[in-house]
């Protein structure tokens, strides 16, 4: 297998495999060379992969030490496959050098890495004995010089021109590039030469330059064909979150945010819409074929998730579920996934609470029941902050976490009255008396007001077209039960009849006409209309 980079007609060989060199493929060739040689499957370089996949090596040095260096590349043609970190301290923790190495080696295997891990005094020379020994290398303090000697000159990164010329001069291992004079280095090859003298001798003196943990998770993957069906679609975005939620694990962190980009492919001067009335996909005409095609079309969706969390198969679902309700409008080419990170959740049951839904099986059920209903009908009513009455708006529903403090004060609560309101509220005429109201008629009925508190004038939104404008008032009337509405609980055992048979009659038979009570009601007069309002009755 070989690589390739590069735009045509510039297009060369960036890497290959031990096979293809072994078939003649050199690092450097063009296309066209190399393409004469039969029997090699060909691929293209994808930086943004290369970036997610050195993202997550440096997770990997940072679940051992949070002195992590990224020594990423020296150029722009170089491999970002390489990271330092300083384990000096660790060992109380993490056991021996020897051991340290296994762990990282084994959790750069869970990662998809097959990596060579090197221990040594300083960072250069564990950076040369990683790109040079194979597997797990220990070297003890002092002993750096000796243990590089053995290397070949291409494991100190030498640019090729200088390597040709080391090569002239009949020099090929570490340890005789070590033993040249140093001034006569510096002379024929300046400080670079000087430089890497040093390398090979395993005594360079630069310091570790610790990098900042990430504050995004990024995993990202370029198709080779184009995927116009949600279900392969599903395949890609399962391995992008198994990936990112094992590099959120490595540092013992959560997400509550997931953004999905999806890149969608451009068909020349077609320009690809959803069709009106089958849902599928037609091609028409671009009004502008040329600036469309220098811009790439996105389809992105963003999650907020109500609580932390780190099961990709929990985050599978509910894209599953938004990509249904929202799919994209073109066949996807590349996919890339990005997590805020955010603390883990962590929650104690108590012994004397009910149990709970998970929330996470919560949140699954409440997006499918969005993908039937609509977005934006499923959610907790939350109140507005104006004095608008009844203004709210739909919020997402968060489970609460339940606690025995707050069960006790929940019990300690005093009962306070509530206001059970109409909707809509009841029309209503009002009597009023030097500006009161003294008695209300509604739904065919007049009532006397007894006592009466008010007004509370409110109003608001003057600037636009919804505005309003209100006088409120709470009265107390007297209200007439008829004998059939009432329940024969309500009423002594001395004011119901019985038949003959001795048992109690379904409708009692009361020996008053009517049961007499008082309410307490809350009225408003609408100033924009002119008409009055029952709002509600106090519990």
């Amino acid at each position: 297998m070989a690589i390739l980079d590069g735009a045509a007609p510039l297009t060369k060989v960036f890497a290959a495999n031990a096979a293809a060199k072994a078939m003649g493929v050199e690092i450097g060739m063009t296309k066209v060379q190399a393409e004469a040689c039969s029997g090699i499957a060909w691929r293209w370089r994808s930086r943004p992969q290369e970036a997610t996949a050195h993202a997550a090596l440096l997770d990997c040095a940072w679940t051992i030490s949070p002195r992590v260096e990224e020594n990423a590349k020296g150029s722009e043609e170089e491999l970002p496959d390489t990271v330092v970190l300083d384990i000096a301290g660790c060992e109380k923790l993490f056991g021996s050098p020897e051991k340290i190495a296994g762990d990282l080696k084994r959790v750069a295997a869970k990662v998809g890495f097959d990596a060579n891990v090197a221990v040594a005094g300083n960072p250069e020379a564990a950076i040369c004995a990683a790109r040079g020994f194979p597997g797990i290398t220990v070297i003890p303090a002092g002993s750096e010089g000796d243990r590089l000697g053995t290397l070949l000159l291409p494991s100190l990164k030498i640019p090729p021109e200088l390597l040709d010329t080391l090569t002239r001069w009949g020099i090929h291992t570490c340890a005789e590039f070590a033993a040249l004079p140093e001034v006569a280095i510096v002379e024929r090859l300046g400080q670079e030469g000087r430089r890497l003298q040093l390398l090979a001798r395993g005594c360079d003196p630069k310091p570790l330059i610790p990098k900042e943990p990430p504050t995004q998770f990024d995993e990202c993957m370029e198709l080779e064909f184009p995927v116009e069906l949600l279900e392969p679609l599903m395949f890609v975005l399962n391995r992008l979150l198994d990936q990112l939620c094992m590099r959120l694990r490595m540092h013992v962190l959560a997400t509550n945010e997931i953004k999905v980009t999806l890149t969608q492919q451009i068909n020349g001067g077609l320009q690809v819409q959803p069709a009106p009335v089958t849902g599928g996909l037609q091609a028409q005409p671009a009004p502008e074929a040329d600036s469309r095609a220098k811009e790439t079309p996105l389809h992105v969706r963003t999650l907020k998730l109500p609580v932390p969390a780190k099961e990709s198969k929990f985050l599978l679902k509910l894209l599953q579920l938004e990509l249904q309700a929202h799919p994209p409008s073109a066949p996807i080419v590349a996919v890339r996934i990005s997590a805020v990170p955010t603390r883990s959740r962590t929650r104690q049951q108590g012994l004397f609470l009910p149990l709970s839904p998970e929330p996470e099986r919560l949140e699954v059920t409440l997006a499918r029941i969005q993908s039937m209903v609509g977005e934006g009908r499923v959610g907790a009513p939350v109140l507005l902050d104006t004095h608008r009455p009844n203004a709210f708006q739909q919020a997402r529903f968060v489970l609460p976490e339940s606690s025995t403090k707050a069960a006790a004060s929940e019990r300690q609560r005093q009962a306070t009255a509530a206001l059970r309101i109409y909707r809509p509220p009841l029309p209503a005429f009002v009597e009023l008396r030097d500006a009161k109201p003294a008695g209300i008629v509604c739904d065919g009925a007049r009532r006397e007001i007894l006592a009466l508190a008010g007004p509370w004038r409110t109003k608001g939104d003057w600037w636009s077209e919804t505005a309003w404008a209100r006088d409120e008032w709470d009265v107390l009337i007297k209200t007439f039960w008829p004998k059939f509405q009432a329940d024969q609980s309500d009423f002594p055992e001395e004011k119901i009849k019985r038949n003959p048979d001795g048992l109690k009659s379904k409708i009692p038979t009361l020996s008053e006409p009517a049961l007499l009570e008082t309410a307490v009601y809350r009225i408003y007069r609408d100033l924009r209309l002119r008409r009055w309002f029952v709002e509600g009755i106090y519990d």
